[in-house]
C-alpha cells in the first residue's frame, strides 16, 4: 500500500463547512449558466434588451456571490486561520437580508416566506454564519482537526460519500423551500413550482416530508461513508447500507424489466445502481486492506531482513 496520503486536518465544523461550500459552488455555477442564458439573447437582439440585461446581470451577481462564498468557505475549511473573510461576508449578507425584510415590512409586505429570501436566510444566517462562528471559536481555542492516512480506495470513497451528503442537503433545502412557499396557499389552491402547476394538498406535503426523511437518511449514509473512509475499522456500517441499497435498486430494476422490458428501466435507477455498486466495491476494498499499523510493521520487518542480508 504505497498510495497512502495524509488528509487535510479538519475539525467537524470545518468538514461541514467544506460540504456546504462545495454545494454553494455547484449552485453558483448553475446560476451562472442561467444568468448567461438570460443575458446572451438580449445582447444579441433575440429578446427584450433591457429586460434581459437587467435580469441577466442580477442573476450573474447572485452567481458571483455564491461562488465567492464557496471559495472563501473552502479556504476556511482547509485553514481555520482564513475564516475571517468568510465570516465577514456571511454577516454582510445576513445584514442585507435583515434590511430587505424590514423594508418589505415597512411597505406592508411580509417577505420572509418569499422563496429567495427564505433560502438566503436559511443558508447564510442559520448555516454559514453559525459555521463561521464555530470555526473561528475553534481557531481561537487552538482546536485542530485530525489527519488521516487514506489509500486510493479511501480517497475515492470519501469523495463519493461527500456527493451523497451533498445530494441529501440539496434535496432537503429544496423540500423546505417548496414547503414554505406552498404554506401561504390554502387546501386545493393551485400554485406554480418552477413553471409547473400543482394543487396544494396534504398529499403533496406528505411527499415533501418523505423526500426530506429520505434525504436525511442519505446524509446519514454519506456521513458513515466519510467516517469509514477515514477509519477503515469503522467501514462496516456503510458497507451494510451500500449493500442494502444495491439490493433494493437491483430488485427495482428486475421488477421494471419483468413489467416493461429493457426499455422500462429508468436511467436514474441505473445510475444509482452503478453509483452505490461502486461505493460497495470501494467499501469492500477498504475493509480488506491492511491497516497503517500493519503496513508499518511489514515495512520495519522488511527493513530488518534487508539489514541482516
Amino acid at each position: 500500500m504505497r498510495d497512502l496520503e495524509p488528509s487535510v486536518p479538519r475539525t467537524p465544523a470545518q468538514a461541514v463547512l467544506r460540504i456546504v461550500s462545495i454545494l454553494m459552488g455547484i449552485m453558483g455555477a448553475l446560476v451562472l449558466v442561467g444568468g448567461l442564458l438570460v443575458l446572451v439573447p438580449g445582447v444579441v437582439g433575440g429578446s427584450d434588451f433591457w429586460a434581459s440585461v437587467t435580469f441577466g446581470i442580477m442573476i450573474l451577481v447572485v452567481a458571483g456571490l455564491l461562488i465567492l462564498t464557496a471559495v472563501l468557505g473552502i479556504a476556511a475549511s482547509n485553514n481555520s486561520a482564513r475564516v475571517g473573510p468568510y465570516r465577514f461576508l456571511c454577516y454582510l449578507v445576513g445584514l442585507g437580508v435583515l434590511v430587505a425584510i424590514v423594508w418589505g415590512w415597512g411597505m406592508g409586505t411580509f417577505i420572509l416566506f418569499n422563496p429567495i429570501v427564505l433560502t438566503t436566510t436559511i443558508v447564510y444566517v442559520l448555516v454559514c454564519s453559525r459555521l463561521a462562528d464555530k470555526v473561528k471559536e475553534e481557531h481561537d481555542n487552538g482546536v485542530r482537526g485530525e489527519t488521516f492516512l487514506r489509500s486510493r480506495h479511501q480517497r475515492v470513497l470519501h469523495v463519493l460519500s461527500e456527493i451523497i451528503i451533498l445530494k441529501g442537503v440539496f434535496t432537503i433545502v429544496v423540500a423546505v423551500v417548496v414547503a414554505a412557499g406552498l404554506a401561504v396557499y390554502g387546501e386545493g389552491e393551485r400554485a406554480l413550482i418552477s413553471g409547473i402547476p400543482v394543487t396544494v394538498s396534504g398529499t403533496l406535503f406528505a411527499l415533501l416530508l418523505v423526500a426530506g426523511i429520505s434525504s436525511a437518511l442519505s446524509m446519514l449514509a454519506g456521513c458513515l461513508g466519510v467516517r469509514g473512509s477515514n477509519r477503515p475499522d469503522k467501514i462496516v456500517p456503510f458497507l451494510v447500507i451500500a449493500a442494502l441499497a444495491c439490493a433494493f435498486d437491483a430488485c427495482q430494476a428486475v421488477a421494471m424489466f419483468v413489467e416493461r422490458g429493457l426499455h422500462g428501466i429508468t436511467f436514474d435507477l441505473v445510475l444509482d445502481l452503478f453509483f452505490m455498486g461502486t461505493c460497495l466495491y470501494l467499501a469492500v476494498r477498504v475493509l480488506r486492506q491492511p491497516s497503517p499499523e500493519e503496513l508499518m510493521t511489514e515495512a520495519v520487518g522488511a527493513a530488518t531482513v534487508a539489514a541482516e542480508e
